[in-house]
């Protein structure tokens, strides 16, 4: 495949999730990159990875909206292919399935469900990643033909950004994410983590849903926010880049996609050739980081005093606490304990924000979280 094409990022208009309009719109998308039949051959086991964290309805817009599951269904159908559709999330794969709509499409397109959580791990192991020798990845990954990326576009509590690198994070099996997160310790080696992801599982094609994305309290208790795009690309991480300048985020704020840059994973922006339509850009609102830059400074200088006073960490909302537990049991260091609201160890929180993900009634918000009109 010649550079050109690698660094290409399709962009079309599609503003609803009308089924004919995402038809459309995905179908365009996918033809600006040569056409499905230069990724997918007739017989092809194709994995098809939405975002689907947590049992949601579409209408919440946190996770990958059905009618774009379908669309792509429909193209694959097309060429014969064997479709497989798998993810793993907080609550339980199976509930998650049906909440999202995403069993229905299943159903209708006789797609194999397969739930990432209960199925065995293959150690991938790749020489140029950065920090994890072998990545644990699910085996439905590495026994598929064809991986197609399928992320939503949305402010993430933890990394600022959450869309094509990181939804990734959810091929890797049950409790391995969990020991990840407690292993890695620090955010710099938790961007690694997720180029290391990437690296091992090379999706061969990667559909945003950017239709409607969610703003503030991402990525599952924000606000939808309209934007109007469905983006495609061979190149996750260049998909990323634009889908972060089109909803009004600097990309150096991002940090996992910063080392993705630097380190190859995606070209500079201005190498990358957006096609198709002219989608106007929008600015999400979001939690602003207080003390950022001070805060990095003293983590260098005196990391105990930056624990103790300007790390990250969740902040729970007592008018809101229905006292569920669920924080607790998905935290992968053990940092939350229960009194009449869960409390937090700092010394053992790694700002991962994995309880924000668990919880569905809106409790947590950060720590450090100020509210600023983006728009």
């Amino acid at each position: 495949m010649n550079s050109e094409m690698e660094n290409t990022v399709a962009m079309t208009q599609c503003y609803d999730y009308q089924q004919e309009k995402v038809d459309t719109a995905v179908e365009k998308a996918v033809n600006l990159l040569g056409g499905i039949e230069t990724f997918v051959k007739p017989g092809d086991k194709v994995l098809l990875k939405p975002n689907l964290v947590s049992p949601l309805k579409p209408e919440k817009m946190a996770t990958t909206h059905p009618t774009v599951i379908q669309a792509i269904c429909k193209l694959l159908k097309k060429v014969g292919a064997e479709i497989w559709i798998g993810d793993s999330g907080v609550h339980g794969t199976s509930k998650i399935f049906a909440a999202c709509g995403i069993e229905e499409v299943a159903r209708k397109y006789d797609c194999k469900i397969c739930d990432i959580d209960r199925y065995e791990t293959d150690f991938v192991f790749k020489k140029s990643n950065r920090l994890m020798k072998k990545v644990p990845v699910s085996k439905y990954v590495t026994e598929a033909d064809v991986v197609i990326n399928i992320p939503k576009v949305k402010i993430h509590a933890g990394v600022l950004y959450t869309g094509a690198v990181k939804n990734l994070y959810g091929t890797i099996v049950g409790k391995k994410k969990t020991e990840i997160h407690a292993n890695t310790q620090t955010m710099d080696n938790f961007y690694l983590v997720l180029l290391d992801i990437l690296n091992a599982v090379k999706p061969q094609l990667t559909i945003m849903d950017g239709i409607y994305g969610m703003e503030g309290n991402g990525p599952t208790n924000g606000t939808p926010a309209k934007t109007g795009m469905i983006l495609a690309s061979r190149n996750a991480a260049a998909l990323d880049v634009i889908a972060v300048e089109q909803i009004g985020l600097n990309l150096k704020d991002i940090g996992y996609l910063t080392k993705a840059v630097e380190l190859g994973f995606s070209p500079l922006r201005k190498e990358i050739q957006v096609v198709g339509d002219s989608v106007p850009m929008v600015k999400y609102k979001y939690p602003v980081k207080a003390l950022v830059v001070l805060g990095k400074i003293i983590m260098k200088i005196t990391p105990p005093i930056y624990n103790a006073l300007l790390k990250p960490v969740p902040k729970f909302l007592k008018d809101k606490c229905i006292r569920c537990q669920e924080c607790i049991k998905i935290c992968p260091t053990e940092a939350l304990t229960m009194d009449k609201l869960p409390i937090v160890d700092r010394k053992k929180c790694v700002s991962c924000f994995c309880c924000h993900e668990a919880c569905l009634y809106n409790v947590i918000v950060r720590s450090d979280e100020k509210k600023r009109n983006r728009r």
